[in-house]
């Protein structure tokens, strides 16, 4: 069996240019209107490319809104939130992550929580999270070779054998 997983639009706490405030990285940091419409842009790929009908699919979503309004804005309705799906904190100050990231290298703390979300995962075909949460399902699945990019862009739609 497998699942789609998507990871957020951009948002407040993903800019770049928010380095350093208190909305980068906070959970609760909107999306931005360039990130609505790489949303609504999902929302058409899963219905062209994988035949999903966002208004007619239940769709699993962190409890972080940039995921929720991400779900949203590409047409999901039926959102059911799980803890288990949030961005994994891997304690690395901000220029040591992003060398990890860089270098394709995963954080122990990632891998687990992908192993956590794999011991009971979210039933929903369609999962919106975070980056860092599908580059380690990818790597402890053993399929991150297929993947161009380590941590999958903006938006970007992945299956997994899950």
């Amino acid at each position: 069996m497998s699942k789609l997983l998507g990871r957020h639009s951009l948002s407040e706490a993903n800019n770049r240019h928010n380095y350093g405030t208190p909305a980068f990285g906070h959970a609760d940091a909107p999306l931005m209107a360039e990130g609505r419409l790489i949303a609504q842009n999902m929302g058409l790929e899963f219905e062209a490319v994988h035949g999903i009908i966002p208004s007619a699919t239940p769709a699993a979503v962190s409890k972080m809104l940039r995921a929720q309004e991400t779900a949203q804005e590409a047409g999901f309705v039926d959102l059911r939130e799980y803890a288990v799906l949030n961005e994994v904190d891997t304690r690395l100050p901000h220029p040591e992550l992003k060398d990890a990231i860089a270098n394709r290298r995963h954080t122990s703390v990632a891998l687990k929580a992908a192993e956590l979300i794999l011991e009971d995962p979210p039933e929903e075909p369609v999962w919106i999270t975070h980056g860092l949460v599908i580059a380690s399902l990818c790597e402890v699945l053993g399929v991150a070779n297929r993947f161009e990019h380590f941590v999958p862009r903006f938006c970007e739609i992945r299956e997994l054998p899950i």
